[in-house]
């Protein structure tokens, strides 16, 4: 009994001392997001136009949050788990709720190389390009599996570098076919920071497989690239690709704060989207550039904001001349046509600029009270895109009328939008942000057959709690 009493207590020593060294201190940080919204002729059509009802008012709610496993400085792992959107009264969020809609948006670990400052991400992570304008790209932002590689060479200057997988749909097929199921990305990112100035120079390479499948494809597999389909596999549709294609971007995001309060930041990128041999009208490749100009006073912080992306010419057959891009989510340089709400990404425009130019007068950071601020925004926006591609052509009119969300504007067609959104901090976690929005659309007649398009309107009531 003394015998396996003793060779008990030394199990537990032992066992003791591993859990000792496998300890890890758990940190977690996240949001919950409630959003309650009114939303008026989001298609551009009212009710009484169209002879359907409304149904403007919805409610909702969104928990995402975000686990740190940190074993040391040098090795750290991150889970971030996300519960939603679910909308009250419908679905999870139905009477007896029992929310199943739990999402894992990333999974990943961190290290450093042993004796080096060489850090590596491996998993599903966020992965963003370089981004001045608003902190994220007209390229790609969004979760995917990757491993990424940085290290900094000195006090300003880094290098980064970094392999996703965005689609591999058919992983470990064996029936002798040899498919090429995958799509991949890869990229060097060198950010220079200087006195005043970040210069971040980037370049993406990305091949997809004949059988990976992308968006509008028949051939099966995984969607993967409406920003590459040109504007024929748009209305025409994807079938039977014989062999892969490639994509590349080049780009530049540049910042300057020397001149303070006066700033200015700009992004500049070109892309191209190979396509088969003889396949001409599958080709795409373009270019878009943005800026913002900003002057920061004690209350009020004014600023001009434009950009300009190359469109589409009058011919459908030789490829399309927008930019392409992966997944370029998160572009919000307004807060109701582009994904720049809090809780809301609304994308009436697309999610970036490709195919139109705009101008604006942005009013940020205005407070006149304490923990009260505002953001009011005007901006002008019109098509680049040739009007001769969609008149008189009834495909392209179905594919691309302005009956849906995103709206494809020719150089006959403009919009504006004007934002007026408010942030109150309630509690120092806890804010409510209120965005306004309205959209004025003015579509040409002779090109689309109709002019009669409904102002886009909504108010919504957002409540943030960060911990």
């Amino acid at each position: 009994m003394k015998r396996f009493a003793t060779l008990m207590l030394a199990f537990a020593l032992v066992l003791g001392a591993f859990s000792a060294a496998q300890a890890a201190d758990i940190k977690a940080k996240g949001v919950w997001a409630f959003d309650f919204s009114w939303l008026d002729n989001g298609d551009y059509t009212s009710a009484d136009d169209d002879g359907n009802s409304d149904d403007d008012f919805s409610a909702s709610q969104r928990f995402r949050t975000q686990i740190d496993v940190i074993a040391s400085e040098a090795l750290k792992g991150v889970v971030f788990f996300e519960v939603g959107n679910t909308v009250w009264g419908r679905a999870d969020g139905a009477l007896g709720t029992d929310g199943k809609s739990v999402e894992v948006r990333r999974s990943y670990i961190d290290w450093v190389v042993p004796n080096t400052d060489v850090k590596v991400r491996m998993g599903l992570q966020g992965l963003a390009l370089p981004g001045a304008v608003v902190p994220s790209s007209p390229v790609f932002d969004d979760d995917v599996a990757g491993l990424t590689v940085s290290y900094a060479i000195n006090d300003m200057v880094g290098v980064t570098a970094l392999w996703a997988r965005p689609a591999d749909s058919n992983n470990g097929n064996s029936d002798g076919k040899n498919d090429f199921d995958e799509a991949d990305v890869f990229a060097l990112v060198v950010p220079v920071t200087l006195d005043g100035f970040k210069v971040t120079p980037y370049g993406v390479y990305a091949s997809v497989g004949k059988d990976a499948g992308f968006a509008g494809s028949t051939n099966g597999g995984y969607e993967f690239g409406q920003g590459m389909l040109s504007m024929d596999q748009t209305v025409n549709g994807v079938s039977g690709l014989s062999d892969t294609y490639d994509a590349w971007w080049g780009g530049v995001a540049f910042e300057m704060s020397y001149f303070a309060p006066f700033s200015l930041k700009m992004d500049a990128v070109y892309g191209s989207k190979t396509a088969e041999s003889d396949d001409d009208a599958a080709e795409r490749a373009g270019w878009l550039v943005a800026a913002l100009a900003e002057y920061k006073l004690d209350m009020v912080t004014p600023g001009i904001l434009a950009w300009y992306g190359s469109g589409e010419d009058d011919d459908i057959t030789d490829g399309s001349e927008r930019m392409p891009s992966i997944s370029p989510t998160g572009w919000g340089v307004t807060s109701f046509g582009f994904p720049g709400s809090v809780y809301r990404q609304d994308t009436y425009f697309g999610l970036n600029g490709a195919g139109t130019w705009a101008v604006g007068l942005q009013l940020a950071d205005i407070s006149f009270l304490e923990n009260l601020s505002h953001v009011f925004r005007v901006v002008y926006m019109q098509g680049t895109n040739d009007a001769d591609v969609v008149k008189g052509n009834a495909p392209v009119i179905s594919a691309f009328a302005p009956t849906t969300s995103e709206v494809f504007l020719t150089d006959d067609d403009s919009a504006i939008e004007v934002n007026f959104d408010t942030t109150y901090k309630i509690y120092e976690n806890l804010s409510l942000v209120v965005e306004m929005g309205w959209i004025k659309l003015d579509m040409d007649e002779d090109t689309w057959g109709s002019d009669d398009y409904s102002d886009a309107k909504k108010l919504v009531f957002n409540f943030i709690y960060e911990f």
